[in-house]
C-alpha cells in the first residue's frame, strides 16, 4: 500500500517516520519542499520515493497520506487529497477555526474518505488504562508550560486541543454546561480553564503556560478509586489508604507508550479495511468545536 507523508517537520521526524519506516506492507512517498530535508530522508530511513512537487506526489498512486506541514497549509493539502479520493491522518487541528474544519470533515465524509485527526493520546496505553475506571465522578487534566504565553487561538487550538480531547476521551456522560475561564495579558493568553458539567460527574482541564515547568497529569477519580498518570507514564491506583503501580513497564518505547504507535495503526487498518465508524467525523471535529467556544468565550 502506498503511503504519503507531507511536511516533514519536529513531530514527523520524532514519532512518525520512526514508526512508519519500520511498518510492513507501506510503501512510503514523502514530499517536502526542502531538498536537504530530502537527502536526510533518503540516508536515514533509506526512502526512495521522494518528492519536492506537490502534484507529482499527489499523482504517485497514494491511498493515503500523513500531513505534518505547518496548521495554515492544512486546508488547501487537505482538499487537494480529498479531491483526489485519498485518505487523510493531520495533525491536530485540523485548521485553526471551526468552520473550515467542519466543511472538510463533511466534505470527507460526503466522498465517504477517511479525515482522522492525530489525537494519539487516545491511544496511549497509560490512559486506556484510565477508562477502564467505571462510573468516575471528576476528572482533572493539567498540561502546564513555563514561560510560553501565547495568542489565544493559536495557544487553545495548537496545544490545548489535547486536553480538550482527552477529556471527552475519559469522559463518558453526555455533556450538559461548558464553563470557561482564562487569564490574558497583552494580548496573551496565559492560563484557560475549561469545565465539563453532566449530572453525573465534573470534567477539568487546566493548562497554565506560565508554570514554570512543563508537566502533564490527569486523575480519574470515582467513589471507590483513584488513578493517576504522570507525564503519560504509569497508571498508580489509590484505594482507600494503599496505592498500586498498574501496567508500568519500563521497556516499552516511548512513542508506543504516548499512542502514536497505536493512532498510526489504527489509521492504517482502517485505510485497509475500508471501515469508518459512525460516529468518527463528529468525534474528531468535537474538540474543534469546544476549542472555538473557548476563544470566542475569551475574547
Amino acid at each position: 500500500m502506498k503511503i504519503g507523508m507531507i511536511g516533514i517537520g519536529d513531530i514527523a521526524k520524532k514519532a512518525y517516520l520512526p514508526v512508519l519506516a519500520q511498518t510492513k506492507g507501506i510503501e512510503l512517498h514523502v514530499c517536502t519542499r526542502n531538498e536537504e530535508t530530502l537527502k536526510e530522508m533518503a540516508e536515514t530511513y533509506s526512502i526512495q520515493h521522494l518528492y519536492q512537487n506537490i502534484d507529482q506526489w499527489l499523482a504517485s498512486g497514494i491511498t493515503a497520506a500523513f500531513v505534518h506541514s505547518s496548521t495554515e497549509s492544512h486546508e488547501s493539502i487537505i482538499d487537494k487529497l480529498l479531491d483526489n479520493g485519498i485518505h487523510v491522518y493531520v495533525d491536530k487541528p485540523i485548521t485553526y477555526n471551526l468552520e473550515s474544519s467542519t466543511r472538510l470533515m463533511k466534505k470527507a465524509e460526503s466522498k465517504g474518505l477517511l479525515l482522522m485527526v492525530g489525537f494519539n493520546r487516545r491511544y496511549a496505553p497509560p490512559y486506556m488504562k484510565l477508562k477502564e475506571l467505571a462510573e468516575p465522578n471528576m476528572i482533572v487534566m493539567q498540561k502546564n508550560r513555563g514561560h510560553h504565553a501565547g495568542e489565544a487561538r493559536q495557544f487553545v487550538f495548537d496545544d490545548f486541543i489535547h486536553v480538550i480531547d482527552t477529556l471527552l476521551d475519559l469522559f463518558p456522560y453526555p455533556i450538559e454546561d461548558i464553563r470557561v475561564r482564562g487569564k490574558q495579558e497583552n494580548g496573551l493568553l496565559h492560563h484557560v480553564v475549561l469545565q465539563l458539567e453532566s449530572a453525573q460527574g465534573t470534567a477539568i482541564g487546566i493548562m497554565n503556560r506560565e508554570a514554570g515547568t512543563s508537566e502533564e497529569k490527569v486523575e480519574v477519580m470515582s467513589a471507590t478509586e483513584t488513578r493517576k498518570v504522570i507525564n503519560v507514564n504509569e497508571v498508580i491506583s489509590h484505594i482507600d489508604k494503599d496505592s498500586l503501580t498498574l501496567g508500568s513497564d519500563d521497556w516499552q518505547p516511548t512513542l508506543e507508550k504516548r499512542g502514536f504507535h497505536g493512532v498510526i495503526a489504527t489509521f492504517l487498518e482502517a485505510v485497509t479495511d475500508g471501515s469508518v465508524s459512525p460516529n468518527h467525523y463528529q468525534r474528531d471535529l468535537q474538540a474543534h468545536l469546544i476549542a472555538e467556544k473557548i476563544v470566542e468565550t475569551l475574547g
